[in-house]
């Protein structure tokens, strides 16, 4: 083979590599990241029970067990109605806000100044958490896997049908309510909405 011919041969092979690049595969190795499944927690609330009672202090058998449809409230009397709450918490983070909203709002004749609604929140053993006006009440709560340092009250990971909560509504109807004042008089005591909603510090 000629000089010319190995020139052409030897040149053909260099454009060769340069077309493949101008590495060298040197050694390398690779290793599997495990994947793994994300949770999400949970939240929720449900009223278990609902019952009205007159608590009256001059009542002789107070507290005692009312219908409220046909219970007929007079000057000096007090009744309370009791929500029991249900209410589930899960995950490590998790705090949250129980509240009774629009609670309260009297419309009617006996929206007058002269009966006043007040709000209490009760734990597991009847213990006061929480007190509120007209208003509102509402009390903060953790889950009881969160594992951030705090006194909050926990709550169990999901709801049970049991009472974790009890919402109490009083309505105390002023005794110093003269004459003939609001007699065969109506008030509607607003339907209320008991929120539990996730908060951030």
């Amino acid at each position: 083979m000629n000089k010319k011919t190995t020139g052409i041969i030897a040149g053909a092979a260099g454009a060769a590599l340069l077309l493949a690049g101008s590495t060298f595969a040197l050694w390398s190795d690779s290793g599997k990241a495990p994947g793994g499944v994300i949770t999400s927690g949970n939240l929720d609330v449900d009223v278990v029970g609902t019952q009205w009672k007159d608590v009256s202090a001059d009542r002789a058998d107070s507290p005692h067990n009312i219908d409220l449809a046909s219970f007929k409230i007079v000057p000096g009397d007090t009744i309370q109605g009791e929500y029991a709450v249900d209410a589930g918490l899960q995950g490590d983070n998790l705090v949250a806000n129980l509240a009774l909203k629009d609670g309260g709002a009297l419309t009617g004749a006996l929206k007058s100044g002269l009966v006043d609604v007040e709000y209490t929140v009760l734990d597991s053993d009847r213990n006061e958490v929480a007190t509120g006006s007209s208003s509102g009440v509402d009390v903060t709560l953790a889950s009881s896997d969160n594992s951030a340092p705090g006194t909050l009250a926990k709550l169990p990971s999901a709801t049970d049908g049991t009472t974790d909560f009890t919402v109490v509504v009083s309505v105390t109807f002023d005794q110093s309510t003269s004459d003939r004042d609001l007699v065969q008089a109506q008030a509607e005591l607003a339907g209320s909405t008991i929120q539990l909603s996730q908060v951030r510090a």
